[in-house]
This record gives C-alpha cells, sequence and structure tokens, in this order.
C-alpha cells in the first residue's frame, strides 16, 4: 500500500492526471463522443442517415521559397493552397433513387449548382454532440454493389463528395 501511494503521489507530482469518465474524479472531463449516431443534412435534399460518412480531413501544401541574400543555400517553407479531402457516403440502397438521381442531375448537367451540408453527431440522449459544416459540395462519384445469385447482403450504394471546405462547429460542442 505505501508503495501504491508513492506512486500516486509522484504521478500527481508531475502534472498527470489519470483520465477516467467515472464520478466526481473526472474534473469535467468527458468521454470521446462516439461515431454511430449521426444525420447528414443536404440542401435540396433534406436530412438522411447514412451506414458511413469518410473522407474528414484537410492538409495545406508547403510551398519552397528561396529568398536572396543569404549565405547559406536553405529553402523556406511558406503555406500554400488548403486541399480537403473528398467525402465517401454509404448507405443501403432503397427503392426511393434520392443518391442517385443526386448525382445523374450532375451528370447531364441539369443542375450544376454545389449543396451545402451538415453532418451532424448525436448522444445516446438523441442531443447534438458534434458538427461539420461542408461548404459547396457536389457529386463526383456514384455506385452500387455488385449482384449476386448467392447472397442475401444488402446492396449498398455510394456517393462521392467534392467539397470547398469542412469545418468543425464547436458551438455544438459547448452548448
Amino acid at each position: 500500500m505505501a508503495g501504491q501511494d508513492n506512486a500516486t503521489t509522484g504521478i500527481q507530482e508531475l502534472g498527470t492526471e489519470v483520465l477516467s469518465t467515472r464520478g466526481s474524479i473526472t474534473n469535467g472531463l468527458s468521454s470521446p463522443i462516439r461515431g454511430f449516431r449521426f444525420t447528414a443534412n443536404f440542401e435540396g435534399l433534406g436530412t438522411t442517415s447514412f451506414k458511413t460518412v469518410e473522407g474528414f480531413s484537410s492538409d495545406v501544401d508547403a510551398t519552397d521559397y528561396r529568398e536572396g541574400g543569404f549565405g547559406y543555400l536553405t529553402k523556406r517553407k511558406v503555406p500554400g493552397l488548403i486541399n480537403y479531402g473528398d467525402l465517401t457516403l454509404t448507405k443501403g440502397l432503397y427503392s426511393n433513387p434520392l443518391l442517385y438521381n443526386f448525382f445523374n442531375d450532375y451528370l447531364e448537367g441539369s443542375n450544376f449548382t454545389p449543396v451545402n451540408a451538415v453532418i451532424t453527431v448525436f448522444n445516446n440522449a438523441g442531443e447534438p454532440t458534434a458538427s461539420w459544416s461542408v461548404i459547396n459540395a457536389w457529386p463526383n462519384k456514384y455506385e452500387s454493389s455488385g449482384l449476386a445469385a448467392d447472397s442475401s447482403d444488402i446492396l449498398i450504394e455510394t456517393l462521392g463528395l467534392v467539397h470547398e471546405g469542412i469545418k468543425r462547429d464547436v458551438t455544438v460542442a459547448t452548448a
């Protein structure tokens, strides 16, 4: 017991806390958000659910720049353009061809207006806990899973979205 007290005291002296999500010892800490209850709301499509939404990524290009007047040959790195990963949305295939029609409208050129979307994650009580706004999205890929006479798997449709930005709404988590 004495050794355990010393170990605990040593951890506290280092300023390191044991992360726990139980009881009053959490000091305001909460558990990470679980990503299995979410919806996506698209302008013109309304709110729908998906099996997966993937591709929440962004990165900044680094551009090499050489300044004159230095006695050494070193390149400086300056920030360049921001790149956003394509979003990939998958869901079970229903008789209503909503996603296919959304893609096909772009394919045929009858509607090439980018749309905004909001993807929201909910906790077990049904309250929003995280949200992302997708800016000026348009479909660049549609795919449906294959057919097989020896399988009873659910058909899956996949929609790829290109967009001009994705922003995390931090007010949802603090509200």
